[in-house]
């Protein structure tokens, strides 16, 4: 066994929480099958010319060591990748089959005659594209079943395993799964035999990482890797075949060697068999699609904020030099000129920003004491100019629209305001009694002298139990308001009164002369104070209202958050111009809270009947705080646009912002990131980032080689000194990679494409050898040296990433 890493070392950079230690190879004591022990003893004896004198008798035992041969169990694979039936952009991707069992790829040999130790293992991968395979001309992974037996025996023109009948372990008759290879398609495809040592090592993992993909469990695992790369061009379908190479040194050779042709085929046991499809990506894939965002045709950083595009510095001809700056200056906010219609009819234009800014917006003015009733209250008069700017205005409206739209919102909305008017009443005549006033100071002295106040009210702590009891939920009353509420308590009253005459009626005429008593002095000032305490509630009132409204409120404030996060909101609202997010492109931006309470004003103001709705809203409503401008929970900052492909092909992509740059950033939280359509993606931060990552999602484990921005194929360099697996910044090769890249390297598939890693450990010009020189070359280990294990590291395919570093991109 060789061991060429450190285990302690290959732990990533960023401590995911797993530690991955790459072997060489895990070759066993002893290989599978029979196997014979004789034991015997004798003595000899002090005269040399007498024969030794046999004690024991001699003992012969034989014992079989039983691996896997013509069929694998599904418990002994634990993954393959891609995973079966997957559509995605794999032409970077080299596919693998991971299996539970690390010794198993060295349980047996290439050879037909020998029983030695194995050189190199028995299983490779094999990939094969539509039309390759006669049997499977979609490439859906089909396989033929036979027995053992049909398999080994011989058959007009196929080659098959060298297995002679007495080698085959187990029932003969057993079935098992093959694919029949034509002989010209397997030499392109098939590792050369001093090839496929390099394409397996045995993995261990240290601790668990829940990925998507394939699963980084605790364990020892053997890897084997596919050589093939999908094309670059075409959508093709492939299938995957884990084949048995045992006995076939001789096929291996004749490969070797080029002497297979398409008149004969290779017949091989398929162990695992699925397919997947590759669909080139657009634009390069990520690398590309992600480069292309940054930096323009000829390599200059492209403008990123969300606006117009830049106008010219000078003035045009004709032009008045001072109006043609601030407009200039509108437009690099972010601003867009549409048409407006005045109230008195004329057609003009105005300014309109979406909350989406390019620059960081300027305040909202102070909120009314009534609120923002109106759209026209928001709108703002450049007197200089004679035009107004209409986006604030424009929120208002919006808002509005949205929530009367929704039927739901609009209910419960209307459900809290009746509520809050019924509570905020039977509170108000409770603290309007005697002896509950707010200051009991203030009240009337004589009524104190002539007993009907407690002197004890005046005390302050006794005053604010009092009140407190006052102001408590009281159950049956609260059970009265429901029936009122739901339409109850009138049925109840309409059974109980009809057809029976009502009791007014059986009432006695009243006395000539007599008056029905009215309300004295002492109700009117009541109902003035109880005017008084719905106008301007006192903060216990406030508090006690709000804890009861609370339930009630939580529906809207739901909804209200969902708004303040954009949704719902048409995109040509968020983006009244196509040209300030063009197709294939990225744009940052901050955020308006102005724009934000506008929004909000508009949507809370439907259920505002009068002033008693408006001050109870500003009482108890807890949205109203927001209202007024305060920042009072989770609330929009800053964020990103992105309209490509790449938000289709790229399921899941992460985009993470950071406080700060470099290993002491610390990370935002994004409180929004949806898809608002097929190419459309939207990112909202709660707070401005200084730095944002873009990256492919995390999909396991996986192996491939790399896309420089030029589009040609590399290998992105990591150490094999400590800390191991650590990218070299700014290393790939072949260096310099030119526009052909790893084409060199790469031999072609049966379609005359260079797809098919060349290896040739021993050959110079091969890629082992020549990536080993690079990397020797660096300080990282010998070249020598390099083997399976550091081939694995520098294919391991980690998910790429791109800085955005904020006044510039990195």
């Amino acid at each position: 066994m060789t061991d060429q890493l450190d285990p302690t070392a290959v732990t990533p950079r960023a401590d995911p929480g797993f530690v991955l230690r790459f072997q060489d190879n895990r070759e066993p004591a002893v290989p599978a099958g029979r196997f014979r022990i004789g034991v015997g003893q004798s003595l000899p004896l002090p005269d040399p010319d007498q024969p030794p004198e046999q004690y024991l008798t001699d003992t012969e035992e034989f014992f079989e060591i039983r691996a896997p041969q013509f069929a694998l169990d599904d418990e002994r694979v634990h993954a393959v990748n891609p995973a079966p039936d997957s559509t995605a952009d794999f032409t970077g991707t080299l596919a693998h089959v991971t299996l539970a069992d690390p010794l198993l790829p060295w349980m047996r040999h290439l050879t037909e005659s020998t029983r030695t130790a194995p050189a190199a293992p028995w299983l490779a991968l094999l990939l094969f594209a539509e039309g390759e395979l006669p049997a499977d001309p979609e490439s859906a992974g089909l396989t033929s079943t036979m027995t053992a037996q049909e398999l080994t025996a011989d058959a007009p023109g196929v080659r098959h395993p060298g297995i002679a009948p007495s080698q085959i372990e187990g029932d003969p008759t057993a079935l098992c799964e093959t694919v029949d290879i034509p002989g010209d398609v397997f030499q392109a495809v098939a590792p050369r035999t001093d090839e496929l040592r390099l394409l397996l090592h045995v993995r261990e993992v240290r601790t668990d990482l829940g990925l998507r993909g394939e699963q980084l469990a605790e364990g020892q695992f053997a890897v084997v890797v596919a050589n093939r790369l999908p094309d670059r061009e075409l959508a093709l379908r492939y299938a995957a075949h884990l084949v048995s190479l045992e006995g076939c040194a001789s096929i291996l050779a004749d490969a070797d060697a080029g002497r297979l042709t398409g008149a004969e085929s290779v017949r091989l046991a398929a162990l695992r068999s699925w397919s997947f499809t590759s669909v080139p990506a657009e634009g390069g894939g990520f690398t590309g699609r992600v480069r292309n965002f940054l930096f323009d045709e000829r390599g200059r950083p492209r403008d990123l904020p969300l606006r117009m595009p830049e106008p010219p510095q000078a003035a045009p001809p004709g032009a008045d030099p001072a109006a043609y700056a601030t407009a200039r200056a509108r437009l690099l906010a972010g601003r867009l000129p549409l048409a407006y219609r005045v109230e008195s009819g004329e057609q003009t234009y105005a300014w309109y920003r979406g909350p989406l800014t390019a620059e960081p917006a300027q305040p909202l003015p102070p909120t009314p004491a009534a609120g923002w009733t109106n759209a026209a209250q928001l709108l703002v008069y450049e007197q200089a100019w004679g035009v107004f700017d209409a986006s604030w205005a424009a929120a208002w409206a919006l808002g509005r629209a949205l929530a009367l739209a929704d039927a739901d919102f609009t209910a419960t909305l209307s459900a809290w305001h009746a509520r809050a008017r019924s509570r905020a009443a039977a509170m108000a005549q409770r603290l309007a009694a005697p002896g509950l006033g707010a200051d009991p100071a203030a009240q009337d002295a004589s009524a104190l002298d002539a007993g009907v106040l407690d002197p004890g009210v005046l005390d302050a702590g006794v005053l604010a139990a009092r009140q407190a009891r006052a102001l408590a939920p009281r159950p049956f009353g609260r059970m009265l308001e429901e029936l009122v509420a739901d339409g109850s308590a009138a049925r109840v009253l309409r059974a109980a009164t009809d057809p029976v005459q009502s009791r007014a009626a059986a009432l006695p005429p009243a006395l000539p002369g007599r008056r029905a008593r009215v309300s004295g002095r002492r109700g009117e000032g009541r109902a003035a104070r109880v005017a008084g305490l719905l106008a301007d509630p006192p903060s216990t009132m406030r508090a006690a209202l709000t804890a009861q409204l609370a339930e009630a409120a939580e529906p809207v404030e739901a909804w209200l958050d969902r708004l303040r996060l954009l949704t719902g909101v048409p995109f040509a609202d968020l983006v009244p111009d196509e040209r300030m997010l063009p197709t294939e492109s990225l744009r940052v931006f901050y955020v308006d809270p102005g724009w934000l309470t506008a929004l909000q004003a508009g949507a809370t103001g439907i259920a505002i009947t009068g002033e008693l709705d408006a001050d109870l809203a500003r009482a108890a409503a807890p949205w109203a705080a927001r209202a007024r401008g305060e920042d009072t929970g989770d609330s929009a900052r800053a964020g990103v646009l992105i309209r490509s492909g790449l938000v289709r092909d790229c399921p899941g992509l992460l985009v993470r912002p950071y406080r700060g740059t470099g290993p002491t950033r610390t990370p935002i939280r994004v409180l929004r990131q949806a898809e608002l359509g097929p190419d459309v993606l939207l990112v909202l931060f709660d707070a401005v980032p200084d730095e944002i990552e873009l990256a492919e999602p995390p999909e396991g484990l996986s192996f491939g080689v790399d896309i420089a921005p030029g589009g040609a194929r590399v290998v992105d360099l990591r150490k094999l000194t400590r800390p191991v697996a650590e990218e070299i910044h700014g290393a790939s090769f072949p260096d310099p990679v030119g526009g052909d890249g790893l084409r060199r390297y790469l031999r072609a598939d049966p379609s005359g494409r260079p797809a098919v890693l060349d290896l040739r450990p021993d050959d110079p010009s091969g890629l082992l050898r020549a990536l080993g020189e690079r990397l020797s070359g660096l300080g990282e280990g010998s070249a020598a040296e390099f083997g399976p294990a550091a081939l694995a590291v520098q294919l391991v395919n980690a998910p790429r990433r791109q800085l955005i570093t904020r006044g510039a991109s990195a």
